[in-house]
């Protein structure tokens, strides 16, 4: 469920003139960069840890031929972003249907 300052700032959106869907597109559009940046961050240390490997097994003179599985890394941030914007999406909706009595929060 979405915080009472995460109401405030839907609130405070919708009493600056943005419309429902606007308010939902930008709360999507947040939850994809948060899991963009995540992506992004969790790829770097992948990177990083496996550089490292390499470099252990050249020291111990294996050569071995390191692949990173791309089809299982893009379903996986794709999962990732499915259910983030799900779960971001969904309480905002809520918040915003409960604050359609408060005046100045109509349609």
């Amino acid at each position: 469920m979405a915080t009472s300052e995460r109401v405030r700032d839907l609130a405070a959106l919708r009493l600056a003139g943005a419309t429902r869907r606007q308010v939902l597109r930008l709360v999507a559009a947040e939850s994809l960069l948060v899991v963009a940046v995540g992506a992004v961050l969790g790829l770097l240390v992948a990177g990083v840890d496996l550089a490292g490997m390499w470099c252990a097994l050249r020291v111990l003179s294996v050569r071995a031929v390191i692949e990173l599985p791309w089809t299982a890394l893009g379903g996986a941030v794709g999962a990732c972003a499915a259910l983030a914007v799900i779960s971001s999406v969904l309480p905002a909706w809520i918040a915003l249907h409960r604050c359609r009595d408060t005046p100045g929060m109509s349609r």
